[in-house]
C-alpha cells in the first residue's frame, strides 16, 4: 500500500505556479482572471465546475466538499483549492413563495464502497428563510466493530432581517488568528454587529473521503464597531482541546482586528492576538485601472491556542501583483514564504518569481521571467532557480502555447530544463485541451501517506501531488487537516533524470445543457537512475437532466502504475441521482391568512422602517376576486384563504402619481405576509433598446440608480421600450448585459445618466448588436464573395467557409467552384441568426 500511495503522490495532476484557497457556498460563483489560459478543469465537477471565456474563469459550486481547480497557461499550471460549504442547492425548478423545497442527492462510489445521501429542505417566508441540511455517509465495507454510518454535515439555519442563527455545522472563517476555515458543530449567531460561535470541530469531507475528527472544542464571540470607514472588531475565543499527536493547542485568545475599505479599490485588514504568546495577521488588496496587488501575512507561534486542522501555526507570507504597463506589456510578480509548525512535515519553503507578457499582435504574445524556490528541513536543503521563456497564441476558439524553462538546482552539478506544449480548441458543443511536458534533472518531492482504504484515489482526484518545492508549500497550506489527522506523515526528496507528463481534457455539452460528457486523462513517466515508473489515470463522467428537477450522474475511473516489478491496475465507478420535490402533499395543507401593509417608502428601500409612513385606502386584490383596503395603519388581511397558490396584487392610487418600490403583484401561499411600498412620482425616464437594424429587443433588465444608491428595476417590452417613474433628480440608467437575449452583444454603453424633471420626460436609448453569420461548403473553390458588401471569405481544406458579424438583409453569395460560377441568395433577419448550410460546391452548380 505504501508503494501504491507513493504512486498517488508521483502522478502529476498540476505543477503549481502558485496556489490559492477559495471558499464558496453551494450555488455561489466566483470569477478568476488569469492571462493566457489555454485549458481549465476541476478534479471533481460534481463539487465545483469551471467554464472559461478568454482570460476569465467562472467557478460554480454544486455540492459540499473539497476539490482542486487546475489551470493550464503558457507559463505552466496553476492550482486552486476549492472548498464548498454545505448549503441548500437550487435546481432548475423554482418553488413558489412559502412552499417547502426538498432536495435529495445520492451517490455511490465503488472505489471506497461508500454511499453518500444528502437531504436539503428550504422554506422561504417573505424576508425569512429556514434551511435544513444533512449529509449521511454509509460505509458498505466497514471493518468489524466499526459503525458503518456517519454524519459528515448537518445543520438547521434561520435567516431573518435581524439575525442569522445556525444550529450544528457551520464553516467558520472569522480570522487567521482565531477560527480560520474550520467546520464547527454547535451554535452560531450573527445579529447586527455581534458574531458568536461555539462547538467542536466536526468531520471533514475530502472528495468522497470521510475523515472523522476527534472533538476539538472552541467558543467565542466578536463585536464590530464602525468608526467612519474603519471597522474595529474586538473578539475573545477559547480553545479547550489538546489531543496528543495533533497541532491543536488549548488556551484563550483575545484579538482585535481593524478593517478599512475604500470602494472597490482598496481593502486593508490587520489583526493582533494575545494569549500565552503574540500572533498577528494582515491582508491588503488594491485594484486600479492598470493593475492589482494582493498581500497577506500571518504568524502564530507553536504554542499559540488553535483548533489545529486547517489553521496551522507558523508563519505565512504571500504577495501577488500584476500591472499592465502598456496595452501590450503586462508584468506579474509573486512571492510566498511558509514556515509551518507541522510535526509530520517540518519545512521552511520560500518561492518568488517575476514574469512578463508582451502582445506582439492581438492574439500572439511572448512570455518570460525568472523564479526561485528554496526548501529547508532538518536533513534537506534544496534551492532551484528557473528561467522560463515561451509564446502563446490565443483566439476565441483555439489556443496554442509553448514554453521552455531552464532549471539550476543546488543538489546536482548538471542543469535541467522543462519543455511544455499546450493547446485548446472548441467547436460548437465540443471543447478539448491537451498538454505535454518533458523535464530533465528536475527535483522530486514525494509525500508519504498513511494506509487508508480509498485514500490514494481520493488524493489523486484532489490533485495532491508534489513535484517541486512550490508544490510542497501548496500541499502543506491546503491540506493541513490531512497532516494533522495523520494521513500525510513525511516527505522524500530525490532527483529525476527524465520525466514525461501529458494530459488531456475533452468535453461535450448537449442541447439545452441536458447532457454533459467529460473525459480527463493524465499520464506520467519517470525515468530514474535505477527504475522507471509509469502512471496513468483517466476519468469519464456523464450527467443528464432527464426531467426539470431530476439529474443523473455517472463516472468511470481507471488508474494504473508500473514501477519495476510492481504492476497495479484498478478502476472505480460512481453513480448518482439528484431529485427535487416542491411543496407539501395536499392533505397536509390548510387554509390560512394572507396579510401585510402598504407604506410610503421615500428612501425606495422596499422595506418598512421607522422612516416609512402607513398608507390608507390602498386597494389590494386576491386572485382578482376578493378585495380589501388598507386601514389607517396601512394594514390589510384576507382570512380563511384556501390551500394552493394565490395571486396577491395592489393598485396604485388615482392621484397623486406614484410607483411601487416593491413588486406590485406576486404569487404566494398561505400563511403569508406581503408588504407593498410606494413613493410619489413627479418625473419619468423612458427609453428603448434596439439592435443595429432598429428592431426593439425585449425582456432586457434595466435599473435606475439614484444618488442614495437604491436601484429601481424595469424590463423592456416587445418593442424594446422601458419606463421609470421616479422622483425628480439625477439617475444612472444601467443595462444588465447578462439579461440580453441569446445572440446579442453590447454595441454601446452599458450605463447612461439622465436628469428626471417634473413633467419633462427624459428619453434614453441603448443599442445591442445581433450576432449573424452565414456559412456552408464550397468544395473546389478558393474563396466566397458577397459583392454588395465587398467581403470575401476563404475556403479551408475541408471546403468550409463562414462570414461573421453580418448585417441584416438579403445577400448573394458567389464562388467559382470546379470551373463553375455558383451563386446562392440568403436572407438574414433583423434578429440573431446563424445559417450554416449554404452549398456552393461545384457539384451544386445549376
Amino acid at each position: 500500500m505504501r508503494i501504491r500511495l507513493a504512486f498517488a503522490a508521483s502522478l502529476l495532476l498540476a505543477h503549481a505556479a502558485y496556489a490559492e484557497s477559495i471558499t464558496l457556498r453551494n450555488q455561489e460563483q466566483v470569477i478568476i482572471e488569469i492571462a493566457g489560459v489555454t485549458a481549465a478543469w476541476t478534479t471533481n465537477p460534481e463539487i465545483a465546475e469551471v467554464t472559461t471565456a478568454g482570460n476569465r474563469l467562472s467557478v460554480a459550486a454544486h455540492s459540499a466538499g473539497t476539490t482542486h481547480l487546475t489551470v493550464i497557461t503558457a507559463g505552466g499550471t496553476q492550482t486552486f483549492l476549492i472548498t464548498v460549504a454545505a448549503a441548500f442547492v437550487r435546481s432548475a425548478v423554482r418553488p413558489d413563495a412559502d412552499d417547502p423545497v426538498m432536495l435529495y442527492d445520492g451517490r455511490y462510489s465503488s472505489a471506497v464502497a461508500r454511499l453518500r445521501n444528502t437531504f436539503d429542505v428550504v422554506i422561504n417566508n417573505g424576508e425569512r428563510r429556514s434551511e435544513f441540511h444533512i449529509l449521511h455517509i454509509r460505509d458498505l465495507d466497514s471493518a468489524s466493530g466499526e459503525s458503518p454510518d456517519g454524519i459528515a454535515s448537518i445543520y438547521y439555519r434561520r435567516i431573518t432581517p435581524r439575525y442569522e442563527l445556525t444550529l450544528l455545522d457551520e464553516l467558520v472563517d472569522v480570522s487567521r488568528i482565531t477560527l480560520s476555515n474550520v467546520q464547527l458543530r454547535g451554535l452560531h449567531l450573527k445579529k447586527g454587529a455581534l458574531e458568536v460561535h461555539a462547538g467542536y470541530a466536526s468531520p471533514t469531507m475530502y472528495d468522497d473521503l470521510f475523515l472523522p475528527v476527534d472533538r476539538r472544542w472552541a467558543a467565542g464571540a466578536g463585536y464590530s464597531i464602525d468608526v467612519r470607514s474603519t471597522r474595529l472588531t474586538p473578539s475573545l475565543y477559547g480553545f479547550f482541546s489538546h489531543p496528543d499527536g495533533t497541532e491543536a493547542r488549548r488556551g484563550v485568545v483575545g484579538a482585535l482586528s481593524a478593517e478599512h475599505r475604500s470602494g472597490e479599490t482598496l481593502f486593508m485588514r490587520g489583526e493582533i492576538g494575545v494569549s500565552r504568546s503574540l500572533a498577528a495577521a494582515g491582508e491588503l488588496r488594491y485594484t486600479s485601472a492598470r493593475g492589482q496587488i494582493r498581500a497577506s501575512v500571518s504568524h502564530k507561534s507553536e504554542n499559540f491556542p488553535t483548533v489545529g486542522l486547517a489553521d496551522a501555526t507558523g508563519t505565512h507570507v504571500e504577495i501577488d501583483a500584476g500591472y499592465r504597463s502598456t496595452d501590450r506589456l503586462s508584468l506579474t510578480s509573486r512571492g510566498t514564504y511558509d514556515r509551518l509548525h507541522l510535526a509530520a512535515l517540518p519545512q521552511t519553503i520560500g518561492a518568488a518569481g517575476a514574469g512578463f507578457r508582451y502582445l506582439l499582435t492581438t492574439r500572439l504574445s511572448l512570455l518570460g521571467g525568472v523564479d526561485a524556490t528554496t526548501v529547508r528541513s532538518l536533513t534537506t536543503s534544496i534551492r532551484t532557480i528557473g528561467l522560463p521563456l515561451g509564446a502563446a497564441y490565443d483566439a476565441p476558439a483555439f489556443g496554442l502555447a509553448a514554453s521552455w524553462r531552464l532549471l539550476d538546482d543546488s543538489t546536482t552539478s548538471r542543469r535541467g530544463d522543462a519543455l511544455r506544449l499546450s493547446t485548446r480548441g472548441s467547436r460548437g458543443r465540443l471543447n478539448a485541451s491537451a498538454w505535454v511536458e518533458r523535464q530533465r534533472n528536475a527535483p522530486t518531492l514525494e509525500l508519504i501517506f498513511r494506509d487508508a482504504p480509498g485514500l490514494d484515489l481520493a488524493l489523486l482526484r484532489l490533485g495532491i501531488a508534489v513535484r517541486n518545492p512550490e508544490d510542497v508549500a501548496r500541499a502543506l497550506r491546503d491540506n493541513a487537516a490531512l497532516i494533522d489527522l495523520g494521513f500525510i506523515t513525511g516527505v522524500n526528496v530525490n532527483l529525476t533524470p527524465r520525466r514525461l507528463q501529458a494530459g488531456m481534457n475533452l468535453g461535450w455539452l448537449g442541447s439545452e445543457q441536458r447532457d454533459q460528457l467529460r473525459l480527463l486523462a493524465v499520464y506520467s513517466r519517470d525515468e530514474g537512475i535505477s527504475a522507471t515508473r509509469d502512471s496513468m489515470i483517466a476519468t469519464l463522467t456523464y450527467s443528464r437532466r432527464i426531467f426539470a428537477a431530476t439529474d443523473l450522474y455517472g463516472s468511470f475511473s481507471s488508474w494504473r502504475t508500473n514501477a519495476g516489478a510492481l504492476r497495479d491496475s484498478r478502476s472505480s465507478i460512481d453513480v448518482g441521482l439528484r431529485q427535487q420535490f416542491n411543496g407539501l402533499p395536499s392533505f397536509l395543507r390548510r387554509s390560512g391568512t394572507i396579510e401585510g401593509f402598504a407604506f410610503l417608502d421615500p428612501n425606495m428601500g422596499g422595506i418598512r422602517t421607522a422612516e416609512t409612513t402607513p398608507l390608507a385606502e390602498i386597494i389590494v386584490t386576491l386572485d382578482g376576486t376578493r378585495t380589501a383596503r388598507t386601514d389607517s395603519r396601512g394594514a390589510y388581511a384576507f382570512q380563511h384563504v384556501s390551500r394552493g397558490p394565490h395571486q396577491i396584487a395592489a393598485q396604485l392610487p388615482d392621484s397623486p402619481r406614484a410607483f411601487f418600490t416593491t413588486p406590485s403583484h406576486s404569487t404566494t401561499k398561505v400563511a403569508a405576509h406581503v408588504d407593498f411600498g410606494l413613493v410619489w412620482a413627479a418625473a419619468r425616464i423612458d427609453g428603448r433598446l434596439i439592435n443595429e437594424a432598429g428592431t426593439g429587443i425585449p425582456n432586457a433588465h434595466f435599473s435606475a440608480v439614484a444618488l442614495n444608491g437604491v436601484p429601481i428595476s424595469a424590463r423592456s417590452d416587445a418593442e424594446g421600450r422601458f419606463v421609470f417613474a421616479v422622483p425628480p433628480g439625477t439617475f444612472r440608467i444601467v443595462l444588465a448585459p447578462e439579461s440580453l437575449p441569446a445572440g446579442y452583444t453590447i454595441a454601446g454603453e452599458l450605463e447612461r445618466s439622465g436628469l428626471a424633471e417634473t413633467d419633462r420626460p427624459q428619453s434614453i436609448s441603448f443599442e445591442a448588436a445581433a450576432r449573424r453569420s452565414i456559412g456552408g461548403r464550397a468544395h473546389g473553390a478558393a474563396e466566397v464573395l458577397i459583392e454588395s458588401l465587398r467581403r470575401r471569405a476563404p475556403v479551408d481544406a475541408a471546403g468550409n467557409f463562414v462570414f461573421r458579424s453580418m448585417p441584416a438583409g438579403t445577400f448573394t453569395l458567389t464562388a467559382i467552384s470546379s470551373g463553375h460560377v455558383v451563386s446562392r441568395t440568403v436572407t438574414l433577419p433583423s434578429g440573431p441568426a446563424m445559417i450554416d448550410d449554404v452549398d456552393l460546391s461545384g457539384s451544386a452548380a445549376q
